[in-house]
Protein backbone atom coordinates (compact mmCIF):
# COMPACT_ATOMS: atom_id res chain seq x y z
CA UNK A 1 0.00 0.00 0.00
CA UNK A 2 0.98 3.64 -0.17
CA UNK A 3 1.27 3.58 3.62
CA UNK A 4 3.85 0.80 3.32
CA UNK A 5 5.64 2.74 0.60
CA UNK A 6 5.85 5.75 2.92
CA UNK A 7 7.41 3.51 5.57
CA UNK A 8 9.98 2.18 3.10
CA UNK A 9 10.94 5.70 2.05
CA UNK A 10 11.20 6.74 5.71
CA UNK A 11 13.66 3.88 6.21
CA UNK A 12 15.72 5.09 3.28
CA UNK A 13 15.80 8.60 4.70
CA UNK A 14 16.99 7.22 8.06
CA UNK A 15 19.73 5.23 6.30
CA UNK A 16 20.92 8.21 4.28
CA UNK A 17 20.82 10.38 7.41
CA UNK A 18 23.02 7.84 9.21
CA UNK A 19 25.47 7.82 6.30
CA UNK A 20 25.72 11.60 6.42
CA UNK A 21 26.20 11.55 10.19
CA UNK A 22 29.20 9.23 9.68
CA UNK A 23 30.87 11.05 6.81
CA UNK A 24 33.84 11.81 9.11
CA UNK A 25 33.88 8.47 10.97
CA UNK A 26 37.13 6.53 10.49
CA UNK A 27 36.62 3.30 8.54
CA UNK A 28 32.85 3.76 8.19
CA UNK A 29 31.20 1.78 5.40
CA UNK A 30 28.20 3.27 3.65
CA UNK A 31 24.80 1.58 3.82
CA UNK A 32 23.16 1.26 0.42
CA UNK A 33 19.37 0.87 0.39
CA UNK A 34 17.85 0.11 -2.99
CA UNK A 35 14.46 1.75 -3.50
CA UNK A 36 14.51 2.72 -7.18
CA UNK A 37 11.44 0.66 -8.06
CA UNK A 38 9.50 2.06 -5.12
CA UNK A 39 10.30 5.64 -6.07
CA UNK A 40 9.42 5.15 -9.74
CA UNK A 41 6.11 3.55 -8.78
CA UNK A 42 5.31 6.39 -6.40
CA UNK A 43 5.99 8.91 -9.15
CA UNK A 44 3.48 7.12 -11.39
CA UNK A 45 0.75 7.44 -8.75
CA UNK A 46 0.30 11.16 -9.11
CA UNK A 47 -2.55 12.79 -7.14
CA UNK A 48 -3.77 14.54 -10.29
CA UNK A 49 -4.13 11.27 -12.20
CA UNK A 50 -6.15 9.80 -9.32
CA UNK A 51 -8.47 12.82 -9.49
CA UNK A 52 -8.94 12.39 -13.23
CA UNK A 53 -9.61 8.66 -12.92
CA UNK A 54 -12.15 9.25 -10.17
CA UNK A 55 -14.01 11.79 -12.27
CA UNK A 56 -14.19 9.27 -15.13
CA UNK A 57 -15.44 6.60 -12.66
CA UNK A 58 -12.44 4.30 -13.40
CA UNK A 59 -11.24 4.91 -9.86
CA UNK A 60 -14.07 2.86 -8.39
CA UNK A 61 -13.12 -0.21 -10.46
CA UNK A 62 -9.42 -0.64 -9.67
CA UNK A 63 -8.73 1.47 -6.60
CA UNK A 64 -7.33 -1.48 -4.62
CA UNK A 65 -4.94 -2.56 -7.37
CA UNK A 66 -3.54 0.93 -7.75
CA UNK A 67 -3.01 1.25 -4.03
CA UNK A 68 -0.79 -1.84 -3.96
CA UNK A 69 1.42 -0.95 -6.91
CA UNK A 70 3.97 1.04 -4.89
CA UNK A 71 4.94 -1.73 -2.45
CA UNK A 72 8.48 -3.12 -2.83
CA UNK A 73 10.51 -4.75 -0.07
CA UNK A 74 14.29 -4.27 -0.29
CA UNK A 75 17.30 -5.01 1.88
CA UNK A 76 20.01 -2.57 2.90
CA UNK A 77 23.43 -3.58 1.61
CA UNK A 78 26.90 -2.41 2.60
CA UNK A 79 29.42 -0.68 0.40
CA UNK A 80 32.87 -2.09 1.22
CA UNK A 81 34.74 0.08 -1.25
CA UNK A 82 37.84 1.51 0.48
CA UNK A 83 37.74 5.06 1.76
CA UNK A 84 40.43 7.66 1.13
CA UNK A 85 43.75 7.04 2.91
CA UNK A 86 44.77 10.00 5.06
CA UNK A 87 48.21 10.55 6.59
CA UNK A 88 48.20 11.43 10.31
CA UNK A 89 51.80 10.88 11.38
CA UNK A 90 50.54 9.07 14.51
CA UNK A 91 52.36 5.75 14.94
CA UNK A 92 49.23 4.20 16.51
CA UNK A 93 47.06 5.02 13.50
CA UNK A 94 46.72 2.24 10.93
CA UNK A 95 44.88 1.78 7.64
CA UNK A 96 44.25 -1.43 5.75
CA UNK A 97 44.87 -0.56 2.10
CA UNK A 98 42.92 -3.47 0.64
CA UNK A 99 40.30 -5.98 1.77
CA UNK A 100 40.56 -7.04 5.43
CA UNK A 101 39.78 -6.26 9.06
CA UNK A 102 41.42 -5.76 12.44
CA UNK A 103 40.30 -8.21 15.14
CA UNK A 104 38.96 -6.73 18.38
CA UNK A 105 38.14 -8.38 21.72
CA UNK A 106 34.79 -7.41 23.26
CA UNK A 107 32.60 -8.87 26.04
CA UNK A 108 30.32 -10.20 23.27
CA UNK A 109 33.17 -11.99 21.53
CA UNK A 110 35.51 -11.11 18.68
CA UNK A 111 34.47 -8.22 16.48
CA UNK A 112 36.04 -6.87 13.30
CA UNK A 113 36.69 -3.32 12.18
CA UNK A 114 38.33 -1.17 9.52
CA UNK A 115 38.91 1.69 11.96
CA UNK A 116 42.58 1.69 12.95
CA UNK A 117 42.70 4.79 15.17
CA UNK A 118 44.14 3.01 18.20
CA UNK A 119 45.78 4.13 21.45
CA UNK A 120 47.64 2.71 24.44
CA UNK A 121 45.80 2.25 27.72
CA UNK A 122 47.38 2.48 31.18
CA UNK A 123 48.41 -1.19 31.11
CA UNK A 124 50.16 -0.99 27.75
CA UNK A 125 47.40 -2.60 25.72
CA UNK A 126 46.63 -1.32 22.25
CA UNK A 127 42.92 -0.49 22.32
CA UNK A 128 40.21 1.13 20.22
CA UNK A 129 38.86 4.60 21.01
CA UNK A 130 36.20 2.88 23.12
CA UNK A 131 38.77 0.90 25.08
CA UNK A 132 38.35 -2.53 23.47
CA UNK A 133 41.63 -4.48 23.18
CA UNK A 134 43.12 -5.10 19.75
CA UNK A 135 44.08 -8.73 19.13
CA UNK A 136 47.36 -10.01 17.77
CA UNK A 137 48.60 -13.50 17.06
CA UNK A 138 49.47 -13.91 20.76
CA UNK A 139 46.19 -12.55 22.12
CA UNK A 140 45.63 -8.99 23.33
CA UNK A 141 48.50 -6.84 22.04
CA UNK A 142 50.39 -5.47 25.05
CA UNK A 143 53.61 -3.53 24.60
CA UNK A 144 56.09 -1.46 26.57
CA UNK A 145 56.75 2.20 25.87
CA UNK A 146 59.16 2.79 23.05
CA UNK A 147 59.43 3.37 19.33
CA UNK A 148 56.60 1.47 17.64
CA UNK A 149 57.06 0.20 14.10
CA UNK A 150 54.60 -1.94 12.17
CA UNK A 151 55.41 -3.61 8.88
CA UNK A 152 53.10 -3.81 5.89
CA UNK A 153 52.20 -7.37 6.91
CA UNK A 154 51.23 -6.25 10.44
CA UNK A 155 54.38 -7.33 12.30
CA UNK A 156 54.76 -5.04 15.34
CA UNK A 157 58.14 -4.12 16.82
CA UNK A 158 59.05 -1.93 19.80
CA UNK A 159 62.57 -0.46 19.78
CA UNK A 160 63.47 -2.94 17.06
CA UNK A 161 62.28 -6.00 19.00
CA UNK A 162 59.33 -7.97 17.61
CA UNK A 163 56.45 -7.89 20.11
CA UNK A 164 53.49 -9.35 18.21
CA UNK A 165 51.63 -9.22 14.91
CA UNK A 166 48.19 -7.76 14.26
CA UNK A 167 45.54 -10.41 13.66
CA UNK A 168 44.38 -9.28 10.22
CA UNK A 169 41.59 -11.32 8.67
CA UNK A 170 39.24 -11.59 5.72
CA UNK A 171 35.86 -13.23 5.18
CA UNK A 172 34.82 -15.39 2.25
CA UNK A 173 31.37 -13.78 2.36
CA UNK A 174 32.26 -10.20 3.26
CA UNK A 175 28.97 -8.84 1.92
CA UNK A 176 27.10 -11.00 4.44
CA UNK A 177 28.73 -9.39 7.48
CA UNK A 178 26.41 -7.75 9.99
CA UNK A 179 27.15 -4.13 10.78
CA UNK A 180 27.15 -3.43 14.52
CA UNK A 181 27.71 -0.27 16.53
CA UNK A 182 31.10 1.36 17.18
CA UNK A 183 32.35 0.51 13.70
CA UNK A 184 32.26 -3.24 14.33
CA UNK A 185 31.25 -6.06 12.01
CA UNK A 186 30.45 -9.69 12.79
CA UNK A 187 29.51 -12.67 10.62
CA UNK A 188 25.80 -13.51 10.54
CA UNK A 189 26.56 -17.18 9.96
CA UNK A 190 28.69 -18.79 12.67
CA UNK A 191 30.25 -20.98 9.98
CA UNK A 192 31.63 -17.93 8.19
CA UNK A 193 34.91 -17.86 10.07
CA UNK A 194 37.59 -15.17 9.71
CA UNK A 195 40.52 -16.23 7.57
CA UNK A 196 44.09 -15.00 7.99
CA UNK A 197 45.65 -13.71 4.78
CA UNK A 198 49.18 -12.68 3.83
CA UNK A 199 47.70 -10.42 1.16
CA UNK A 200 46.31 -7.88 3.66
CA UNK A 201 48.46 -4.74 3.63
CA UNK A 202 48.76 -2.38 6.58
CA UNK A 203 49.93 1.23 6.49
CA UNK A 204 51.17 2.83 9.70
CA UNK A 205 50.60 6.53 10.38
CA UNK A 206 47.51 6.61 8.18
CA UNK A 207 43.75 6.24 8.57
CA UNK A 208 41.02 5.16 6.19
CA UNK A 209 38.31 7.80 5.95
CA UNK A 210 34.61 7.02 5.62
CA UNK A 211 33.66 5.96 2.09
CA UNK A 212 30.45 8.03 2.19
CA UNK A 213 30.08 10.49 -0.70
CA UNK A 214 28.38 13.41 1.03
CA UNK A 215 27.20 15.07 -2.19
CA UNK A 216 25.64 11.83 -3.44
CA UNK A 217 23.94 11.23 -0.09
CA UNK A 218 22.50 14.75 -0.10
CA UNK A 219 21.07 14.08 -3.56
CA UNK A 220 19.54 10.83 -2.32
CA UNK A 221 18.02 12.62 0.65
CA UNK A 222 16.42 15.25 -1.59
CA UNK A 223 15.02 12.55 -3.89
CA UNK A 224 13.63 10.53 -0.98
CA UNK A 225 12.12 13.61 0.65
CA UNK A 226 10.31 14.55 -2.56
CA UNK A 227 9.01 11.00 -2.97
CA UNK A 228 7.84 10.97 0.64
CA UNK A 229 5.95 14.22 0.11
CA UNK A 230 4.37 12.81 -3.07
CA UNK A 231 3.16 9.71 -1.22
CA UNK A 232 1.56 11.78 1.52
CA UNK A 233 -0.11 14.05 -1.01
CA UNK A 234 -1.47 10.96 -2.77
CA UNK A 235 -2.73 9.53 0.52
CA UNK A 236 -4.49 12.79 1.35
CA UNK A 237 -6.08 12.89 -2.10
CA UNK A 238 -7.19 9.25 -1.77
CA UNK A 239 -8.86 10.05 1.55
CA UNK A 240 -10.82 12.82 -0.12
CA UNK A 241 -11.70 10.58 -3.06
CA UNK A 242 -12.90 7.88 -0.66
CA UNK A 243 -15.33 10.39 0.78
CA UNK A 244 -16.55 11.22 -2.73
CA UNK A 245 -16.91 7.50 -3.54
CA UNK A 246 -19.02 6.94 -0.43
CA UNK A 247 -21.21 9.87 -1.40
CA UNK A 248 -21.72 8.42 -4.89
CA UNK A 249 -22.65 5.00 -3.51
CA UNK A 250 -25.11 6.50 -1.03
CA UNK A 251 -26.72 8.77 -3.60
Amino acid sequence: SLVQAAGVIEHKMETVSNNLANVNTVGFKEDQPSFREVLSNVQRIAPESLEERFLSHEYLDDYVGMDKSAVVVDEVGKNFEPGRMRSTGNNLDFAISNEGFFTISTPQGERFTRAGNFQLDSTGRIVTNDGYPVLGENGVITIKEGSIDVSESGLLSVDGIIADSFRLVRFRNQDQLQKLGQGFFAPVNSNDLPVASDEIKLRQGMLEDSNVNSMLEMTRMITATRAYESVHKALSRIDRLDEKAISLVQS
